[in-house]
């Protein structure tokens, strides 16, 4: 059942970024105009990217006291990629840590430091927006997106934490048959979480977040440099990604699918590049970065997971028992 979960996510996932690549005369066009040079920096950049967030993952599972290696939290973050086209594709690095758990990790338990990540991560942009807002002089209205970013993550901790708010929630799982024996589920979930909210756990995550926002920014400031002969600022850049990405966590559309293109041009435009060139970029930073993780992805699980998507050996076939009138046979003439 979980080989063809798995089958099932990565077909959607190939659907997915095919759709995604549905005008590759843009794409196509856009990076013939890049020089080698440009194109290795980029690709240098997209791998440093990916492997910050996955010793990011990585740290999360252990800040959980899980039995995961470091190593195998980040394959498993890595392999995970396969599906990031599909929306909740994440879900599938917590189905793959739970892989290396030795039969003692369970969803319940790698699924609370997903949510541990979320929210580190809305800190770390929210606080990479308000950097961008304040050196690019924007209005100072603007800085109620980033604080409210916090704001939404300081609640949800205080909500995790809160003894009240579990009691009602398990008080309520267990009034009904149908949700009481999520109750244990729903209690080694929550002790999961309280290890991951507290702040020696979340700050390296929150530092990691920061770390790979900064190679997001690099990115962009290399593609509008190639692509425009006006460029871009590290601080417009700054200014650009973070509110980017606040817009793609804090909106409630499955893996921000429109928002993060609608946005980066949007904010692209603000910042002085006219719409047929950021439109070019935003193409072209999505497409490119859905493009490496989901090649990247496959061939991890490739390599690190295939038992997952076949069968390497025949499954074993029991012998059938013997007649007892044979046994005794077979012991007469020993």
């Amino acid at each position: 059942m979980r080989r063809m979960l798995v089958l099932l996510v990565l077909a959607i996932a190939f659907g997915c970024a095919v759709w995604a690549f549905r005008d590759p005369d843009v794409i196509t066009t856009t990076l013939s105009r890049l020089s080698p040079t440009v194109a290795f920096m980029l690709l240098a950049l997209l791998g440093a990217n990916e492997l910050i967030k996955g010793l990011r993952w990585a740290w999360y599972l252990r800040a959980a006291r899980l039995p995961i290696r470091l190593f195998d939290g980040l394959t498993s973050y890595l392999a995970a990629q396969a599906a990031s086209a599909v929306p909740g594709g994440a879900l599938l690095s917590a189905r793959l840590a739970e892989e290396h758990g030795d039969g003692q990790v369970r969803l319940r338990h790698t699924t609370p430091p997903l949510l541990a990540q979320g929210l580190g991560d809305l800190i770390a942009v929210s606080l990479v927006a308000a950097t961008g807002i304040a050196l690019t002089a924007q209005s100072s209205l603007q800085f109620t997106v980033p604080v409210g970013g916090v704001l939404v993550a300081v609640l949800a901790v205080a909500a995790i934490r809160s003894e009240r708010i579990a009691s009602a929630l398990t008080q309520a799982l267990g009034k009904r048959r149908l949700t009481r024996r999520i109750v244990p589920a729903e209690e080694d979930a929550r002790r999961t979480l309280l290890l991951l909210c507290r702040p020696h756990a979340l700050g390296p995550g929150i530092a990691a977040s920061i770390f790979s926002s900064l190679i997001a920014v690099a990115i962009l400031l290399l593609l509008a440099d190639a692509m425009t002969l006006r460029g871009l600022g590290p601080h417009e850049a700054l200014y650009v990604h973070g509110m980017t990405m606040l817009a793609h966590l804090l909106l409630p559309i499955p893996n921000g699918f429109g928002t993060s293109e609608l946005s980066l041009v949007g904010l692209l435009n603000v910042v002085g590049i006219g719409f047929a060139r950021a439109t070019a970029i935003a193409v072209t930073y999505r497409a490119l970065g859905l493009g490496f993780r989901t090649m990247v992805g496959l061939l991890i699980l490739v390599l690190r997971y295939h038992h997952l998507l076949v069968e390497l050996r025949r499954r074993p076939v029991a012998a059938p028992a013997s007649a007892p009138a044979l046994d005794f046979a077979v012991e007469g003439q020993d």
